[in-house]
């Protein structure tokens, strides 16, 4: 007699089930990420580059998530980020309220061959990029170097931004890339600390700084010709600058062009962010589809213009498919663009 009643609930237990299927689960990351605070993992110092566009995303993006979540921001500097990668990949949590704003350069350090970084950048599920970025190579108005072509054929000493930046990456490749006669001074602490050698004279030029800075923090020095442009760094010209040379310029033949290839992907997507593997697809897709949303809010828009900050969004389906094709790059490429970037040059 008392396996009907034990049915009967069964059967509505499995009903309940049913229904939470159709009606409550597909509510439940609304519920969920309400009341709630997602971090958002810097992997930089506070006050860099990085943290300032974390910033603006922190303060916009919680009211474009279901629940409206808070959004607070921890910093994991070390290592370029790959302390922060690793740690995102395995030890973060896995319920949607962890968020990685990472160096650009971390989805490519396994194809660098930069051993300490223990993470499979295909198992990170891309958000996408805030914007995309080109690096200029600028020299002091009383160098030698009229034009780009100039680099490869005239001695020139160049500041370095800091050892793993794009920037000493980037130069050290087009002196062994191209033979370019640049000497490149090291010891420089970033941005501010290389542009302050160049106009002490300490240096002819720098290689590798972002051209949203120099219009926005330097505009004098174009506008009045304190420094010259040669050359432009990036996958596709910058909008502003259709009309000055990029790296690719200065390549001979093909197979350059495929390194260059590699080394500059990060600059596609220049401020990415990431959830580590393993978040629960649903909750996954609903801050895909905030973060998309913010890269078209007015607000968040408003905010990034009163700060100087650029906005070229790249989605995580470009991001994907930009790692794809170069991880699938041939070996003897991968090897080239290893040599070229490595500290030895071997």
């Amino acid at each position: 007699m008392s396996a009907r009643p034990h049915g009967r609930r069964a059967l509505l237990l499995a009903a309940s089930f049913v229904a939470c299927a159709s009606t409550a689960c597909a509510q439940e990351p609304a519920e969920f990420f309400r009341g709630q605070t997602i971090s958002i993992i810097v992997g930089s110092d506070p006050g860099g580059g990085y943290d300032a566009y974390a910033r603006p995303v922190s303060r916009h993006l919680g009211r474009l998530i279901p629940g409206q979540p808070s959004i607070t921001i921890k910093y994991m500097p070390g290592a370029a980020s790959i302390v922060a990668a690793n740690y995102l990949y395995s030890a973060a949590s896995r319920d949607g309220l962890t968020i990685g704003a990472i160096q650009r350069q971390i989805p490519f350090e396994p194809l660098r061959g930069n051993e300490a970084a223990r993470y499979d950048p295909f198992k990170m599920d891309w958000l996408g990029s805030v914007t995309a970025e080109t690096a200029v190579f600028m020299v002091w108005k009383s160098a030698p170097h009229q034009k780009a072509a100039d680099i490869l054929t005239t001695p020139l000493i160049a500041a370095s931004l800091g050892t793993g930046t794009d920037g000493e990456v980037e130069t050290q490749a087009m002196i062994r890339l191209l033979g370019a006669p640049i000497k490149l001074i090291t010891g420089y602490r970033g941005t501010p600390d290389s542009l302050l050698a160049l106009e002490r004279g300490e240096v002819q030029g720098v290689h590798g700084i972002s051209w949203s800075y120099v219009k926005t923090k330097k505009p004098d020095w174009l506008r009045d010709g304190t420094v010259r442009l040669l050359l432009q760094s990036g996958l596709k010209p910058h909008p502003d600058l259709q009309n000055l040379p990029s790296l690719y310029d200065l390549s001979a033949n093909d197979e350059t062009r495929l390194v260059w290839d590699l080394i500059l992907a990060p600059k596609v997507m220049s401020r990415p962010f990431m959830l580590p593997p393993g978040v629960p697809a649903d909750r996954a897709a609903v801050l895909h589809e905030a973060f998309g949303k913010l890269m078209r809010d007015p607000q968040f828009l408003a905010d990034m213009e009163q700060q100087q900050l650029e906005v070229l969004p790249t989605s995580g389906e470009e991001i994907k498919s930009l790692m794809t094709r170069l991880y699938a790059a041939p070996p003897a490429i991968t090897a080239r663009m290893r040599a070229a970037i490595s500290v030895d040059g071997k």
